[in-house]
């Protein structure tokens, strides 16, 4: 009984070593039960995109380079906020705690020429800028920046003020469900006020994408816009820069701000 004893549980450990071997050479790699488990805990967490550049909230230093937001799969939407030398240290360093760790791209702040560029955040000093209000050469050097600089590694591409406050995952969620191959130009609609009818050089029908809530503009808005933005800076016929920037999207795209229905 001894000798069959010892032979049944030599030939039970022989039967599960064959096993795992064959097991471990049919299963292709990160098909087990752990690695499902993770996979679906990634896609929950929103399939894998970094927060705030690839840093966690909270954290500090720099924000990720265009090409390691590309490299990292962040490459949905870039930022791109107007302040002034006066709110650097208040609202910008405010929102680059904030919301901006939360949004699935990349945020920089853009200020005036001479602009203190060792604060702790992303800072563009824009050449030649002042902070004069309203910052219509700011607005459009910064759109000119994000195109020339960016255009490829991002589809969408926001201009907000340093106190707008942004909900990463809404403004994920939203631009998933859109297009970025089409001329998009999204935000709310405005048509200036009672007072100002007649006096913005509008037709009826026309409008404009407001400032103070933020612009949304595709890839291919962009493109579009790039080659034209030194004549729309030379040709404007208001104070506005919310309308000029509007203006010189619908003149050289044929595309003005999508009403709410739409």
């Amino acid at each position: 009984m001894a000798p069959r004893s010892r032979h049944s549980w030599l030939g039970l450990l022989l039967g599960l070593a064959l096993g795992f071997a064959l097991a471990s050479r049919l299963l292709p790699p990160g098909a087990g039960p752990l690695s499902r488990l993770q996979q679906q805990q990634q896609r929950r967490r929103g399939g894998g995109l970094v927060c705030g550049g690839g840093r966690r909230p909270g954290q500090g230093g720099r924000q990720a380079a265009p090409e390691e937001a590309e490299a990292s799969g962040s490459r949905l939407v870039y930022v791109g906020v107007m302040s002034a030398k006066k709110y650097l240290r208040s609202r910008a360093i405010a929102a680059q705690r904030t919301w901006a760790q939360h949004i699935p791209g990349r945020v920089e702040f853009f200020s005036s020429e001479g602009s203190d560029l060792s604060l702790p955040l992303p800072l563009v000093a824009l050449p030649g800028v002042d902070d004069s209000y309203p910052p219509q050469k700011k607005s459009f050097l910064m759109l000119k920046y994000m195109a020339e600089r960016h255009l490829q590694a991002f589809e969408w591409f926001v201009r907000a003020d340093d106190d707008t406050y942004i909900r990463g995952e809404r403004l994920e969620n939203f631009l998933r469900g859109l297009n970025s191959s089409q001329p998009l130009y999204l935000g709310q609609t405005g048509l200036g006020t009672p007072q100002e009818l007649g006096k913005l050089a509008l037709e009826p029908g026309e409008n404009f994408c407001m400032g103070g809530p933020g612009v949304i503009l595709s890839r291919e808005l962009l493109r579009r816009v790039l080659p034209h933005i030194g004549q729309c800076l030379r040709e404007m016929y208001t104070t506005h820069e919310d309308l000029e920037v509007g203006r010189c999207v619908r003149r050289f795209t044929g595309v003005q701000c999508a009403w709410s229905y739409e």
